[in-house]
């Protein structure tokens, strides 16, 4: 019920924005990609960069969603011509285990050494892959992991020795 009530509310997010979008003028791409979603269906969110405010912004996509669905999603970068990657070129996924409540995922060193640093850049990063598998039923925190290997940071501003959890700061609130 919670997961249905936070899906809720960002489709009622972004179909609000696109709404004060239509009705201020603001201009809006001519190759903006249409987007289907049957709302009477399930269907889950995949965080990325957003181009206009530098927040994380949600690409959603039809299905239950599974972790290997939106560990894809995030690799292959967006559909939309709004959002942005956050995840380094060349980042492969070796794999992720789930303990309890907890899922751990490695990247190759990629995710490191390729990421363009700043602390803006990180925090998108992180908070792109720990909110989109948060997202997921039976998953609260995560454990970015590189080259199966804990981390003390990526590019100097995060702590990732430990499991992170969801973070609605990212995403330009508090509640959401």
């Amino acid at each position: 019920m919670k997961k249905e009530r936070i899906l809720a509310g960002l489709l009622l997010a972004a179909l609000a924005v696109l709404a004060v979008r239509a009705a201020v003028g603001w201009p809006v791409s001519q190759e903006a990609v249409p987007v289907v979603l049957d709302v009477s269906q399930p269907f889950y969110p995949v965080y990325f960069g957003s181009r206009e405010n530098g927040l994380l912004a949600p690409e959603f996509h039809q299905g239950t969603g599974t972790v290997e669905e939106v560990l894809a999603h995030l690799l292959a970068g967006p559909s939309l011509e709004q959002l942005i990657s956050v995840i380094p070129a060349e980042t492969v996924l070796l794999g992720y285990r789930q303990s309890g409540e907890t899922l751990y995922v490695s990247f190759s060193h990629h995710l490191v050494t390729n990421h363009p640093g700043g602390s803006t850049g990180e925090i998108l990063t992180v908070y792109s892959i720990v909110n989109s598998l948060t997202d997921l039923d039976g998953i609260e925190q995560v454990q970015i992991l590189v080259e199966n290997q804990v981390i003390d940071t990526l590019a100097g501003h995060l702590n990732l020795q430990r499991a992170l959890r969801k973070d609605h700061t990212a995403l330009g609130s508090s509640v959401l």
